[in-house]
């Protein structure tokens, strides 16, 4: 999914790109004016630079925070810049930490895995290029790192003992937004077992609704419910032990379980997915949903304010895909850590970007924060008053999984149908080239051999 365009070549063009344009303001939501440099000895105010992408309700929270932050610190400017999401963001991520024109930037998820030893030739991940190139600061001595929850800090923002960024809240994404007043009027329950879904998701099309929504376009949230998939089947429930195997020899992406994986998802996608979905962009799937067009939406829970936003009347609720015929092992969500903040060594100032990440750090602007991402919270105490995680959410938590994507550790150069640690059945027919789940399995072992070392 994630075309692969030489870092030297794109860290130099951005960099250009980005000077060009006074370090990419054009596309900001940034608090302040433009043109104030670090402080001086007439009194010019010291600017810090975040960096972040495109998310108007997150953008919104920020926004608050930062003013709050240069009214308790009037001697700092916030230069609060946002890029498209996915590539363009990564792009612009990787340009600006390497150019040293930025002092915080977010990442899409906590640490993912970093290369074992039973991975060789294994992608490294770029936050750990970075932090073993000297380019992202060690928060292991500042004191606000102590309001985080431990655990969540040593899963998503610690590397060889030290602590390197702060993870800001989890996210499930293996779930389905459903319409409660579909339910109810047609007298649906939430599924438990495939079968049952199955089974749902033919009655809704008998009665002439559509059954799931998905932003096909965009091609990353056909992942979502892919992710169920894999934590249930895989390896048996054991996901890890699947992709360890994968890496020796002793399971493939074309044995049963892999192929099982890309079956059931083609059967969703042939069947039971509103027509046309592959044309259907990210920002336009909650409108569909929240207006009642479909029953079901393929999302992550990060999107629950935007639904309420774009139907305050509508009750919806969350519930996991139901992978296979075991009910208990159904029963939990697969997500991932969401925002995570890190410190530039070597930014135009860092002593600025401590600062701020002390004051994110106070549990009264975390909340504002939390509250309006819509995550679950990785600082102990923090209430979000939110029905939605108190009732849909939380009675899933207690076997929290990472998805596949953040536990999967790649190969270097590996195949279009592996890249980015995706399942990729937009391959498949009708919008793909593969007509089967087998053919599609074949082709990416087929890849995973290819890119193994010499």
């Amino acid at each position: 999914m994630v075309k692969k365009i030489s870092a030297i070549v794109l860290a130099g063009a951005l960099t250009l790109s980005l000077a060009a344009c006074g370090g990419g303001k054009g596309n900001n939501a940034a608090t302040g004016t433009e043109g104030e440099g670090a402080k001086t000895s007439s009194g010019q105010k010291q600017v810090i630079k975040i960096l972040h992408w495109k998310q108007d309700n997150i953008n919104k929270a920020m926004n608050e925070i930062n003013k709050k932050f240069e009214e308790k610190y009037p001697e700092y400017k916030i230069e609060y810049t946002t890029t498209g999401p996915d590539d363009e963001y990564k792009q612009a991520q990787r340009a600006r930490l390497t150019a040293n024109d930025v002092d915080i930037l977010a990442d899409l998820s906590g640490m993912r895995l970093s290369p074992q030893e039973w991975t060789p030739g294994a992608k490294v991940p770029d936050w750990e290029q970075w932090i073993n190139s000297g380019l992202i600061a060690d928060l292991s001595d500042q004191a606000f790192v102590s309001k985080w929850n431990a655990n969540d800090i040593e899963k998503a923002g610690t590397y060889n003992g030290k602590v390197y960024a702060i993870p800001t809240g989890k996210v499930a994404m293996s779930g389905l937004f459903y319409n409660k007043e579909i339910f109810e009027e047609h007298g649906l329950e939430v599924p438990k077992t495939w079968s049952e879904f199955i089974q749902l998701n033919e009655t809704l099309k008998s009665k002439g609704i559509t059954p799931i929504g998905v932003a096909g376009k965009d091609v990353w949230p056909l992942k979502l419910p892919v992710f169920a998939l894999q934590a249930k089947i895989l390896g048996g429930g054991d996901q890890q032990k699947w992709i360890e195997g994968v890496w020796k020899g002793e399971t493939a992406f074309n044995d049963a379980e892999a192929v099982e994986v890309l079956e059931k998802m083609k059967t969703l996608q042939d069947n039971y997915m509103i027509e046309g979905f592959m044309g259907i962009d990210y920002a336009s799937a909650p409108a569909i949903f929240a207006t009642g067009k479909v029953a079901m939406l393929a999302d992550g829970s990060w999107d629950a304010p935007t639904i309420a936003t774009a139907n305050p009347d509508l009750k919806f609720g969350y519930f996991p895909v139901p992978a296979t015929e075991d009910a208990a092992k159904n029963a939990s969500f697969v997500g991932k850590y969401d925002v995570t903040w890190y410190v530039a060594e070597k930014g135009p100032n860092k002593e600025g970007a401590l600062k701020w990440l002390e004051f994110f750090s106070e549990p009264e602007n975390y909340t504002t924060f939390v509250k309006a991402a819509g995550f679950i919270p990785t600082m102990d105490g923090i209430s979000t008053d939110s029905d939605f995680i108190d009732n849909e959410l939380t009675p899933y938590l207690g076997d929290f999984e990472l998805a596949y994507e953040i536990m999967m550790i790649n190969r270097e150069n590996v195949g279009e149908h592996l890249a980015a640690e995706g399942v990729h059945t937009e391959y498949l027919a009708p919008g793909g080239e593969f007509k089967t789940a087998k053919e599609l399995a074949d082709v990416q072992q087929k890849e995973w051999e290819a890119a193994a070392p010499k």
